[in-house]
């Protein structure tokens, strides 16, 4: 990778993780996200019904929009940011990154398989 290369990846690296942005950043990236929301895109993901993290199934209305790295944290509106949550999952996760709140959703993954019937 060229020193230049380097530099922007860094930079772009780096910014995902951003915890000093200003109110007008975040409103933007809120805005671009209710774009999204009307998107064909966003309506095949939650016509399967299904929460990203916990896998529950639900209905495709009762999904929200969930940025991985949520916009107060850096995230932008992007495909590859968003996913379908169910509003428990959602509300859960606030503005978590993944790996700060793994360990939350193995215990939803636990509790889930726990209460599953036995045969």
């Amino acid at each position: 990778m060229t020193r230049k290369k380097h530099s922007r990846h860094k930079e772009k690296f780096s910014s995902a993780f951003a915890t000093d942005l200003n109110a007008s950043d975040i409103s933007r990236e809120r805005q671009r996200a209710r774009a999204l929301r009307h998107t064909q895109w966003w309506k095949r993901q939650t016509a399967k019904g299904v929460c990203h993290w916990c896998g529950r199934q639900t209905g495709a209305h009762q999904l929200t929009m969930d940025h991985i790295v949520p916009v107060a944290r850096g995230g932008q509106r992007v495909k590859g940011n968003v996913v379908p949550s169910c509003k428990d999952c959602n509300t859960a996760k606030k503005q978590l990154i993944p790996m700060e709140w793994e360990s939350y959703l193995n215990a939803v993954r636990k509790r889930a398989a726990d209460d599953e019937p036995s045969d």
